[in-house]
């Protein structure tokens, strides 16, 4: 019989469905990306999470062409502030999902779940509900698939709604140690190296008044100098944030990740100088890396969070 897993990258604006094997490898024909509707009430926010749950099943169903298959579990990269043991969303204030604060999430799927018998039916008896930092998993997708297996020491940002952040050393992924929430000028980090942190750039130049970035890029892309001198000023910072974890953590890469990742070319350049500007030497400039698709590292790190599970002594 074949098993698979379906997981979610659960993001500020969009939510990417997958269904991946036990072997890792993702199912094709089962990826798709939905809006988040994260601005939404509790009630429609939960039935939207649940429909893409089911509708992972119906994916199954229809690719399968009748053949038995089982789901092992299902396995969520989440942004952060939340409760990963215990299932539980504490994201407030972040323009996304604050209708969930205090939510135990797990506990509602797993309702969902037992009520439908269409999904009850596919699902194993012990099949775990499981939740992890969106950055986390993506370190993990990084550490086993990608650009991290050939560095000892990464540092993995994903930069979107927000800031995500995982660091790597020699034993795998740190564990409690992020900086999404870490001072950084008159606030907090998340707040400037993120979507809203180029937008607030932009403003003074009269851009980004759709609340997209990817406009921005486009103008830069195309020689339009103050779309340009906003990429250039988000490198600098982005630089200036990184300097004391390069200085403390001596990263040898920078894996970058999300959204904005599709815009490096941008603005990575500026964030070396700013190193550099900030007294670290050249030769200890880490590696800047992008990832290609951050969602399947996503995937990927959320079947490996689902066997773990699997494989805990009850």
């Amino acid at each position: 019989m074949d098993r698979y897993a379906i997981v979610f990258d659960v993001g500020g604006t969009s939510i990417k469905a997958a269904v991946v094997r036990e072997n890792g490898a993702i199912v094709e024909g089962a990826t798709e990306t939905f809006p988040s509707r994260g601005k939404e009430d509790r009630d429609t926010l939960l039935a939207h999470f649940y429909g893409l749950i089911a509708g992972r099943v119906e994916v199954l169903e229809r690719l399968g062409e009748g053949r038995p298959f089982e789901v092992i579990g299902i396995g969520y990269a989440f942004p952060s502030p939340f409760d990963y043991d215990n299932g539980i969303c504490y994201i407030q204030g972040q323009q996304k999902y604050d209708a969930l604060y205090g939510t135990d999430m797990r506990a509602a799927m797993k309702e969902r779940n037992a009520a439908d018998p269409a999904v009850s039916r596919v699902l194993a008896a012990d099949a775990p509900i499981v939740f992890d930092n969106d950055a986390a998993l993506f370190a993990a997708g990084e550490l086993y698939y990608g650009h991290a297996k050939k560095y000892h020491r990464s540092l993995c940002i994903t930069i979107g709604t927000g800031t995500g952040s995982s660091f790597i050393d020699e034993q795998g992924i740190v564990k409690g140690k992020e900086l999404w929430n870490d001072p950084f000028l008159d606030s907090n980090i998340d707040d400037y190296i993120s979507q809203r942190g180029i937008l607030r750039l932009a403003e003074a130049y009269g851009l980004g008044k759709d609340g997209a970035v990817k406009p921005i890029a486009d103008a830069a892309r195309a020689g339009i100098a103050d779309a340009r001198d906003v990429f250039a000023r988000f490198g600098r910072m982005f630089g200036e944030m990184l300097a004391p974890y390069v200085d403390e953590f001596k990263p040898e890469a920078v894996i970058v990740g999300g959204n904005i990742a599709r815009s490096a070319d941008l603005f990575l350049g500026e964030t070396r100088e700013a190193l550099i500007g900030r007294g670290i030497a050249s030769p200890r400039v880490p590696a800047f890396e992008t990832a290609e698709d951050t969602s399947a590292s996503a995937f990927a790190g959320a079947l490996a969070l689902v066997q773990e599970f699997i494989r805990r002594p009850r």
